[in-house]
């Protein structure tokens, strides 16, 4: 009964700071009708909304700032903030993977900085193209280009808030590379300068940023001990919120919560304090997202948080019903949040594998494969629409090289024609006075020749270089093509496996002494297996299927072709039986039957022979 109104009171807490939470953003909005505001207070407050509105995920308010900021920059004529503005716009269209609305927006950046000169609107044109090249996954050439910027605007003491944001990029960079001390050391830059902002929201994201970065040292060691400063990070970017009443969004505020909360089910022993505070957060989260858009991600976290603490409880009722409702609420979002989805009708699949539920667990088995499957087809064309976007814009940039290049000669080749012309007029006007300065005409007709014949020749070699660089440009398409058939070979394979074995427990399921728990719980040790090896079959060699092909003196089957691809990679005879669901003497006869197809003898192991395919 206790734990009952506890919970009611947390409840009716988060319900009187959210009218704070209103009144703190109103009262910019206030401050905007005024008569006696200034343009610069104008330009600080459109800002600091869009801001707020941008991280909350609601984009549409954003972009009503953005624009509303556009036409106040363009009436001042003040380039700065409308760069900034633009800026902002690209940032909102990235967040939404919108990648072909960016180029107009740069190319609109940059005539402004060409027009102006102006060194702030200069560095927050170079802020989105960062911004582009990260989104596209350029991840070297992000860092180049923060790198360079950086000592700039660091020279700027008004432009803090993006020396913060541009130390988080690089933050995020090495956290995804797992480099522990790079993260770290941006981490905990990007914390300096938010507070040095006064940019809360971005304050709270950084704690949750050094959070992840202590994290790698709990992972490595298993320790509990090295799990207290993240806990200790979380725990600030969660105060934050209480601490400055409608500074912190209601969305990071959320998602700051759900860090905490997934840390906290990490601790091997869970006492009653943490279980409290986890229960606690989950119903927070809950609450908090009533207010947000596109926020069914973070309810599902946090209803899949209170069925863990059911099933921890052996109350299955209560775990499935929890499951039931994410599941109902990530449904209502279009598209579909496949991350979290796969998560909850596995561990639906799991709960009526457990209870035997056997016709159940079939059925969300065979939805995990489903959500998994639009999984890989949303990131194929996620993939596809990053690929066309950097291809695009290698190919404007490879343009605007050769046109400044051009641009460049032709200016060349007209002063070169006004001295020869010049020098043309001095020897004919000299041509009537005496023999000598004819002969000098001559010798300068010489050198006009010979100018023309280099100036040729470095045509040609203009063209040359533009036909390699067309080479090249095709030699990547060709590359990445490749890449992607690789990849589509992997979950080809993932694929198959999984439909064969769907269809095997199917057909097991009319037998009533089948183990239906041992048979799923098997098939998660193989694709734990197939998890590890799927990013190397990914790396094969463009030409690995064509060259044993060739190699071998009969024609080898489709089975042929994939127990070549596990032999390459260095499987054992027992991990190729367990991802094919065959016995390992059936596979030690295909390898028999592969040496003699490929005219080995029994002394010749099949790894050495492939290996040796490659390295010839």
């Amino acid at each position: 009964m206790k734990l009952k109104y506890l919970l009611l009171y947390c409840i009716l807490f988060i319900c009187t700071l959210y009218p704070a939470q209103n009144a703190f953003i109103d009262g910019l909005k206030n401050q905007l009708r005024g008569d006696h505001i200034s343009t610069a207070e104008k330009f600080r407050i459109y800002n600091e909304l869009t801001e707020y509105y941008r991280v909350s995920d609601q984009y549409p308010t954003a972009e009503k700032y953005v624009q509303q900021q556009l036409d106040l920059a363009k009436k001042e004529n003040d380039y700065a903030e409308e760069v900034k503005a633009l800026s902002q716009k690209g940032v909102i269209k990235l967040n939404q993977s919108e990648y072909d609305k960016i180029p107009p927006i740069l190319d609109a950046a940059n005539a402004i900085v060409q027009k102006s000169q102006n060194k702030t609107a200069e560095l927050y044109a170079t802020y989105l193209n960062i911004y582009y090249r990260n989104a596209l996954g350029e991840l070297e050439n992000t860092i180049r280009l923060v790198q360079k910027v950086l000592p700039i605007v660091e020279k700027q003491p008004s432009e803090i808030l993006l020396n913060a944001k541009l130390n988080y990029l690089l933050y995020g960079i090495y956290t995804e590379w797992n480099d522990a001390e790079n993260a770290t050391r941006y981490a905990k830059k990007s914390i300096e300068l938010a507070e040095k902002a006064g940019n809360k929201n971005l304050l709270s994201s950084t704690y949750s940023a050094l959070a992840v970065c202590y994290s790698f040292q709990y992972e490595k060691s298993g320790n509990s001990k090295d799990l207290k400063p993240v806990i200790e990070m979380c725990k600030k970017a969660v105060g934050l919120y209480h601490q400055f009443p409608g500074h912190v969004s209601a969305h990071v505020h959320a998602m700051a919560l759900l860090n905490l909360t997934n840390y906290y089910l990490s601790y091997p022993v869970m006492t009653p304090e943490i279980r409290e505070e986890i229960q606690n957060n989950a119903h927070e989260i809950l609450t908090l997202t009533q207010h947000t858009t596109l926020n069914q991600s973070m309810q599902a976290g946090a209803l899949g948080v209170l069925s863990n603490l059911a099933s921890r409880d052996h109350n299955d009722t209560l775990s499935e019903h929890y499951l039931l409702k994410a599941e109902q609420i990530l449904l209502t979002q279009q598209p579909v949040y496949y991350h979290v989805m796969i998560n909850v009708v596995k561990d639906l699949a799991q709960l009526y594998a457990k209870q035997k539920k056997y016709q159940k667990a079939y059925e969300y088995e065979s939805k995990l494969t489903e959500y998994s499957n639009l999984l890989f087809d949303e990131g194929q064309a996620e993939t596809a629409k990053r690929l066309e976007a950097q291809y695009q814009s290698q190919k404007k940039e490879s343009e605007l090289r050769s046109l400044t290049e051009k641009t460049a000669s032709l200016k060349k080749e007209k002063l070169l024609y006004i001295i020869l012309g010049i020098i043309g007029l001095t020897g004919a006007f000299f041509m009537f006075r005496s023999y000598h300065f004819k002969l000098r005409y001559s010798i300068e007709r010489e050198n006009k020749l010979d100018t023309e014949k280099h100036e040729a020749e470095m045509q040609v070699k203009l063209q040359e270089q533009e036909q390699a660089r067309l080479r090249a440009e095709q030699e990547l398409l060709t590359l990445q093509q490749q890449k992607l058939q690789s990849e589509v070979l992997a979950s080809q394979l993932h694929i198959q496996h999984k439909n064969e074995v769907l269809q095997q427990l199917q057909t097991q399921l009319s037998d009533t002494d089948i183990n239906i728990h041992q048979v799923v719980k098997g098939e998660n040790r193989v694709d734990n297996d197939f998890e590890k090896i799927r990013f190397t079959i990914q790396e094969l060699h463009p030409d690995f299927f064509k060259n044993i092909s060739e190699k071998a003196q009969q024609k080898l089957t489709a089975l042929d072709l994939k127990y070549c691809a596990y032999i390459y990679l260095g499987m054992d005879t027992k991990q190729i039986a367990n991802l094919l669901n065959v016995e390992p003497k059936s596979v030690r006869m295909t390898k028999y039957r592969l040496k003699k197809k490929f005219g080995l003898d029994e002394n010749t192991a099949l790894e050495s022979f492939f290996q040796g395919v490659f390295s010839e």
